[in-house]
């Protein structure tokens, strides 16, 4: 007797998608309460952009509701399954950076620098403690406090990727969702440097690492002084040349991209710069991308720079009704968001600042950069920890799942390194941080241009 037939139902991508968007969407109760797919001008490229909020993650620190948009979740592509997945995919990240420290998995020890250095505690040094310079400070209306090894602190502790023991990291640098007592100095912002999410744990700690090293790259970059390599097609970038052809408006600039190179980890990371004639605005938007792959990588990139251009675009509309003709140029504190520095640079005067960062760089056929990074996941994982520990860095992570993203099928992971650098608000560069070093130094200060 035969056996028995096996049926099984597969769905298509968007059809996964959408049943993960079903789950998560939801005016009332949904991780994502506004979802929205955003709408192109004729001169922009035919990519899809999706952008959503979360459900009132600020309640969790006593804070008013932000604005629409304000939390920068934007999914891009050029077919409806990659923006819709991507936008669902980081939505979920950043919900669970905020919600992950209520679940009880990271208590937090209140104690000074001092105390845990002398208890043996491993605790990033005082060095790589203190961010800023003292002209920062001095200035008068910065918003972050001093690092003081007297002043008592929120830790918590972290397993490391390097091997079997943990450290201490300050809470209020690693979690979104992190609410310091009134006594605790704001040393620092959390942001979500090194997070991301997956259906695959490996690939979601794969993800973390590249964004860890993208961030790193691009703010050694624009504060030092390391240039860039502008990459020239060949050959090897024939995919994203004819895909340029077709989606992007005949006559407009072509994309520009730059290697931007790391001083001692693996991968590649890519800016990609979308300009428009002049008169036009934005006049300029970057976008970023990484992993092992170049091409992979500059595609990544291109999506990216297309979104920031969109909101590049938003952001000259809004300034237009709230100022009135002309360049409004923002104050020091609208520098402390990650939206004043996206349109600013936007603008005549701010695209060359852009511009000008960008053009001290050399230049390279794609075919002459290193070779891709084919090997399987897991041993690409174990080379880029085994660069950390040969560099002489720390590498902390933590499984960031709450139960339902867990419930939804995805992971969050988040990984951090004291040693390298995390994505500053634009008017906080951290001067101070050693890690300027492998870039030749801290040497500009202007605002970077990334959202």
């Amino acid at each position: 007797m035969s056996e028995p037939m096996a049926l099984s139902v597969r769905q298509d991508e968007m059809q996964r998608a959408e049943a993960l968007r079903r789950r998560m969407h939801g005016r009332l109760c949904g991780v994502v309460p506004v979802l929205d797919h955003l709408t192109r001008s004729r001169s922009d490229a035919r990519m899809l952009i999706a952008s959503a909020d979360l459900a009132g993650v600020h309640l969790l620190q006593d804070l008013p509701a932000p604005k629409a948009g304000s939390f920068h979740l934007g999914g891009f592509g050029t077919e409806p399954f990659e923006a819709q997945i991507r936008v669902l995919a980081e939505s979920l990240e950043r919900y669970a950076c905020n919600v992950a420290p209520l679940e009880g998995r990271f208590p937090v020890r209140y104690a000074t620098h001092r105390e845990l250095a002398a208890a043996g505690e491993n605790v990033p040094t005082e060095a790589q403690l203190t961010l800023f310079s003292a002209a920062q400070h001095g200035s008068g209306d910065f918003w972050f406090d001093r690092f003081d090894p007297e002043a008592e602190l929120g830790w918590v502790q972290l397993p490391s990727l390097l091997g079997r023991f943990s450290g201490w990291i300050p809470a209020q640098w690693y979690f979104l969702g992190y609410a310091p007592p009134d006594r605790e100095p704001w040393i620092a912002p959390a942001v979500t440097t090194g997070a991301a999410a997956h259906t695959d744990p490996d690939a979601a700690l794969a993800a973390a690492l590249s964004e860890a090293v993208q961030i790193d790259s691009a703010i050694g970059h624009w504060h030092g002084t390391r240039p860039s390599v502008r990459i020239t097609g060949d050959r090897r970038t024939s995919i994203i040349d004819n895909l340029v052809r077709e989606v992007f408006p005949r006559g407009d600039l072509a994309p520009e991209f730059h290697l931007l190179t790391n001083p001692d980890l693996p991968g590649f990371t890519v800016a990609c710069l979308l300009r428009r004639p002049p008169g036009l605005v934005p006049q300029i938007a970057v976008g970023l991308g990484s992993g092992t792959r170049l091409v992979n990588t500059m595609y990544r990139a291109l999506l990216e720079a297309a979104g920031v251009r969109w909101l590049a675009g938003w952001l000259a509309v809004e300034r237009r009704i709230d100022h009135g003709p002309g360049e409004h140029r923002p104050s020091g504190d609208e520098f402390y968001d990650l939206e004043a520095n996206v349109g600013t640079y936007a603008a005549a005067d701010g695209a060359k600042v852009v511009e000008d960062r960008f053009a001290a760089c050399d230049e390279a056929a794609a075919g002459d950069l290193p070779a891709d990074d084919d090997r399987p996941r897991r041993e690409q994982i174990a080379a880029l920890v085994d660069a950390y520990r040969g560099s002489g860095k720390d590498l902390f992570f933590a499984d960031l799942t709450t139960t339902d993203v867990r419930a939804l099928g995805f992971t969050v992971v988040r990984v951090f390194s004291p040693d390298t650098l995390v994505l500053p608000l634009p008017a906080a560069p951290p001067a101070a941080h050693p890690r300027f070093a492998a870039y030749g130094g801290f040497h500009h200060d202007a605002p970077h241009p990334y959202p």
